[in-house]
This record gives structure tokens, sequence and C-alpha cells, in this order.
């Protein structure tokens, strides 16, 4: 199987890690689940809460969160689920709602499900320590910089997974579109 080059040496994605990916986005017999129980299932004993979000840290394992997001566009793409059809389909279900009084709670739970696979919602919690108006200028172009930098070895990231996938289907018959299955190795803690 192809390595993965990114910043000078060779990274690939542990078993774990792959298990990790697969269990945050497709969760467990189709119900999702958390970071911390997709860590657990995935083999991480020792502090699955910190290890689920270490992995999903672009700067710590920009492969990783490339996978995951491979992952997610392999969801939207197989159920047809874009943003624009979302939206729209949560507006449908408003209207019938005023027009009857019949219950779509049960509708509206699923198009919001549907969502939540597409990667449309992402929970998460934000503690804050102070104000964004309390911020310099200088501090404001440092966190923009920041930003754009976990953003970009995502990127970076995918292209290698992209890049090995066509790789690999240019030298073999043409078979049906699969996502790469990066390197494994044994080491489930080893960086991405």
């Amino acid at each position: 199987m192809a390595k993965h080059y990114l910043g000078g040496s060779v990274k690939s994605l542990t078993s774990a890690q792959i298990k990790f990916s697969q269990l945050l986005v497709y969760g467990v017999e189709g119900s999702p689940i958390t970071k911390t129980e997709a860590a657990r299932l995935a083999g991480y004993t020792t502090s699955p809460d910190s290890q689920g979000a270490r992995l999903t840290n672009p700067d710590k394992f920009p492969l990783v969160c490339a996978y995951i997001s491979n992952l997610r566009d392999e969801v939207r793409q197989k159920y047809g689920i874009t943003f624009e059809r979302h939206l729209e389909e949560l507006g449908n279900i408003r209207d019938r709602a005023k027009k009857d009084n019949r219950n779509l709670a049960a509708a509206a739970t699923t198009e919001i499900a549907r969502g939540k696979v597409a990667g449309y919602y992402i929970d998460q919690k934000i503690i804050r320590h102070g104000k964004i108006d309390d911020l310099n200028l200088d501090q404001l172009y440092e966190r923009m910089r920041t930003i754009k930098e976990k953003n970009e070895k995502v990127l970076e990231a995918k292209k290698l997974l992209n890049s090995s996938e066509e790789s690999t289907s240019e030298s073999k018959p043409k078979q049906q579109k699969k996502l790469p299955l990066p390197q494994q190795t044994s080491d489930p803690d080893s960086t991405s």
C-alpha cells in the first residue's frame, strides 16, 4: 500500500484511527455516537474522551481529519444530501406543519438526522475566555492565521488521500470507486 508523506516524514493511519473515523461517521447500527464513544470502541482505553478530541484536531492528526472528511463526503454523495436540499426539505416540513395540524415532528427529526449524518450539525461546546471585541488587531490576525493553518493541514492531507486513490485506480482495471484505506500500523497512538 502506498505511503503518505506529510511534512517530510512518512505518515499513515493506524487501524485504530481508521476504526475511530468510521465509527464517528457511521455510528453504531446507524445511531450516531460521540467522539469519546468512538475512541473507546476503536480501542483507545486510556482517556478516550481526550483521545477522541485529539484525533479530530487537525493540528495533531490532519490525516485522520481528512479521512473523516472523505467518509462524510461519501455519505453525502451516496444519499444525495446537499446543503440546499437539506434546507429545502426543512422548509417544506415547516410549510406542511403550518398548513395542517398534523404532527410532523418525526419528519423534522429525520431530516435533522440526515443533516447530522452529512456533517451539517456539529455538537460542540465553547468555553469563552474574553470576547472577540477584547482582541486587538494583531491578536485577531494571529487567530485567523491559526484557523487558516488548521484548514490547510486538513486540505493537504485530503489531497494525499485522494492522490493515493487516483494512483491505485490507474494501475488497476476500473472498479467501483471506494475511499482509500490508508496504510495501517500497529501502534494505535502514532501520530498521523
